[in-house]
């Protein structure tokens, strides 16, 4: 908890349940843990979708089907009618649940007017094409105003900004700039290449060390800027921000200062670790932490929160 002679910050945090988690038992980011997180009241919650090759969108986050579900191949390649039969795996055990598709979603946000935004994090492995561009945001015109579509694939950010101007969009710089993990990267996942400054990072900016950690984060941030729609939203790993921030590069207030929002993920409000970085990065001004456990975490904050 915190102590009682901190003060809380004016603008309040928002909270963004994490695969649609919030207490249930629900497999992660399917129709039945939105349905479970909306009924319990949250404000914000982010779901990821996967285009499929006749247009349609399935609730899904691996393009490998057997990782998630108790299906073979890819499901970029796959229609609805061989997806829709699928259920989801959780923990290697296969559930009751069967693999859920956008129209559901928009459907239970639908029938939730109370829900202040819906995030779709999307992971296309291809180009988005007009026709797909058109029926997805018919999909979403309903809710439109709630609707926040994020992406890794700043191609797909960006056509989605040109195709609909008034839809909320948001960008994840992590194909471009990331952290080296312990856990093995797979190998079709840029950036390929471990850079001069110990982070993954395939820009000629990253070939040698030409300068401070700071000047090299401020370079960089620069140079991720322009890929991005103007005042769209940045979804930003957590520990990366904290890095830049100590190398003396603010990349939250870069933000802020070109009309950008930012997003910390992904918190683990269980590890003390995680919840002293999330106050961290709170007091530094992020807008928006994304967490699997938003009322685990929400006492620990300097700030107002909604969740």
């Amino acid at each position: 908890m915190l102590p009682e002679t901190l003060e809380l910050r004016e603008n309040p945090v928002t909270l963004i349940h994490h695969a649609a988690n919030c207490g249930h038992n629900a497999p992660p980011g399917s129709l039945s843990a939105l349905e479970a997180c909306l009924s319990a009241g949250a404000a914000a919650v982010e779901v990821d979708i996967i285009p499929l090759a006749d247009g349609s969108f399935a609730l899904l986050h691996d393009q490998d089907l057997e990782l998630e579900t108790n299906g073979k191949g890819k499901a970029p390649g796959m229609t609805r009618e061989q997806i829709e039969s699928l259920h989801y795996r959780v923990d290697g055990e296969i559930t009751d649940e069967k693999v859920g598709f956008l129209e559901g979603a928009i459907a239970l946000l639908k029938a939730h007017p109370e829900t202040q935004r819906l995030q779709l994090d999307l992971k296309p492995f291809t180009p988005l094409t007009q026709a797909v561009l058109r029926e997805f945001c018919a999909l979403l015109k309903p809710v439109k105003d709630r609707i926040q579509v994020t992406s890794v694939a700043d191609w797909a950010v960006r056509a989605l900004a040109r195709f609909s101007p008034d839809l909320s969009v948001g960008f994840d710089p992590l194909m471009y700039l990331d952290l080296v993990e312990s856990d093995p990267r797979p190998e079709e996942i840029p950036p390929f290449r471990v850079g001069a400054y110990g982070l993954r990072d395939d820009h000629p900016l990253s070939a040698y060390q030409w300068g401070p950690l700071g000047d090299y984060f401020a370079a960089r941030a620069g140079a991720l800027l322009v890929q991005a729609p103007k005042r769209c939203q940045w979804f930003i790993r957590a520990e990366l921000l904290k890095m830049s921030l100590d190398a003396g590069f603010d990349w939250i207030d870069f933000l802020h200062q070109n009309n950008s929002k930012v997003d910390a993920w992904t918190i683990d409000a269980g590890q003390p670790d995680q919840v002293k970085l999330a106050r961290f990065l709170v007091e530094h001004g992020v807008d928006d932490l994304t967490t699997d456990e938003p009322a685990r975490l929400a006492p620990h904050l300097p700030s107002r929160t909604i969740l």
